[in-house]
């Protein structure tokens, strides 16, 4: 009897083990790659240290002079505005088009690809090449208005306080993670079952009442996923989509410059590495606040079929 028993627990010690064994590359690249970074940062954070190495324990001073600072303020209200209407508008726009490519169409695929093709080019490429629409002078965009109107269109797209954030936003259309959203969105609109909408049919509802009552509710865990990756995305993608089109400063008026910029200026332009490393550890903090929002938000507005 003894000798029965040992052999299933040797054979779940066994398979416990080679579970662990397939995991452990995940867990040295975590540690190596995310744990340590974050430790090392915070330990950063409370020391003076100089881009140039040197570096004497501060404690909390650094937190301190940042909470006085009015250009933390200043980012942290453009981080959180910039970081909702980029999750807000990102979301929409991916579901439209994902609507729009979940209609049968022989031209799907073409569109699918044109779409998704400035998805894949690297964000800072991408800026440079808005850069160049959108700029005064050699404006592709001011050409073109120019053409029209029959005017000379200097209109400062980026540098305009007017015109700056309808810019910035209409760009991040086409990011990376616009193309992603649409992708999951497309394949969450597919699994939605077409009796719920023959029963709807067969009711008389419209489509506004189909899309708010079954389409929406359906792909809530959808939207849910995206909505965190994009918030995420929007905190830590910010700065290689800004700093081309902006700068770090973030002009005009400091109106588009969020925590990553205000990082890498005090970093890198003004040397005091322990100060950017405290803005890391705030802006990180923001990330999981705004997770944390968001899961909470979803326990009543996610639907879960079981």
């Amino acid at each position: 009897m003894k000798a029965r028993k040992k052999k299933p627990m040797n054979r779940r010690l066994k398979n416990n083990l080679t579970a662990y064994g397939f995991m452990t590359p995940w867990f040295i690249g975590f540690i190596a790659f995310t744990l340590f970074p974050i430790i090392f940062m915070f330990a950063v954070s409370l020391t003076n240290r100089k881009l140039t190495g040197i570096s004497q324990y501060i404690g909390f001073t650094n937190y301190i002079n940042i909470f006085k600072n009015p250009n933390f303020w200043n980012s942290f209200r453009v981080t959180i505005f910039y970081t909702i209407i980029v999750m807000i508008v990102t979301s929409i726009w991916a579901l439209l088009m994902a609507m729009l490519l979940n209609h049968k169409n022989r031209l799907n695929g073409i569109f699918q690809f044109c779409y998704f093709l400035p998805s894949v080019i690297p964000s800072v490429a991408l800026s440079y090449a808005f850069r160049s629409i959108f700029g005064r002078d050699a404006g592709l965009l001011n050409a073109f208005l120019s053409s029209i109107t029959g005017k000379n269109v200097l209109i400062n797209w980026l540098y305009d306080p007017a015109f700056v954030y309808q810019t910035v936003f209409f760009i991040t259309l086409f990011t990376y993670s616009t193309g992603q959203m649409m992708l999951i969105y497309r394949s969450g609109l597919n699994e939605v079952s077409k009796q719920l909408y023959e029963a709807c049919d067969i009711d008389g509802a419209n489509s506004w009442q189909k899309f708010f009552h079954i389409t929406l509710p359906q792909i809530s865990p959808v939207l849910l996923f995206n909505t965190v990756t994009g918030s995420v995305s929007a905190l830590n993608g910010s700065f290689a989509l800004l700093y081309p089109l902006t700068g770090e400063e973030g002009n005009p008026n400091k109106m588009t410059q969020v925590l990553s910029l205000l990082i890498y200026n005090e970093s890198f332009s003004n040397q005091r590495v322990g100060y950017g490393s405290a803005l890391s550890v705030i802006l990180f903090l923001i990330a999981c606040v705004f997770g944390i929002i968001i899961f909470a938000l979803s326990k009543k507005l996610v639907y879960y079929e079981n």
